[in-house]
């Protein structure tokens, strides 16, 4: 009887160590929801900031860059150009990080109240 004992309890450990292991990554793993496997980071928020040179742009506290290769797009998908950019306009950005910062590869243009 001890041998079957002793087989359960591991069994039992093996069962807990599997859960605790578990629930670790469903806990933890949203937290990194944003990041693509290429490194690009997706967010939204409403535009706090714009630079007066247009080449960058401020969203949730954070500044993003704005390169000549950004697309800016609005719902349609009709390209924009960076003066179409308006502060407190909702956008959704999707960036790269480099040794400069943030580029925007990508702003999307969200227009009145829709929920992001």
């Amino acid at each position: 009887m001890e041998g079957w004992e002793e087989k359960m309890n591991l069994k039992k450990l093996f069962l807990i160590k599997f859960l605790i292991l578990t629930l670790t990554l469903v806990v933890f793993s949203p937290c990194f929801s944003q990041v693509k496997k290429e490194g690009a980071i997706r967010f939204s928020g409403a535009i706090e900031s714009i630079s007066g040179d247009l080449e960058s742009i401020v969203v949730n506290e954070v500044r993003i860059f704005i390169s000549p290769s950004t697309t800016i797009v609005n719902e349609k998908e009709n390209l924009l150009e960076k003066g179409a950019l308006k502060l407190r306009e909702k956008v959704v950005v999707e960036a790269s990080r480099t040794q400069k910062g943030l580029i925007a590869k990508r702003i999307f243009v969200i227009k009145g109240n829709k929920t992001l």
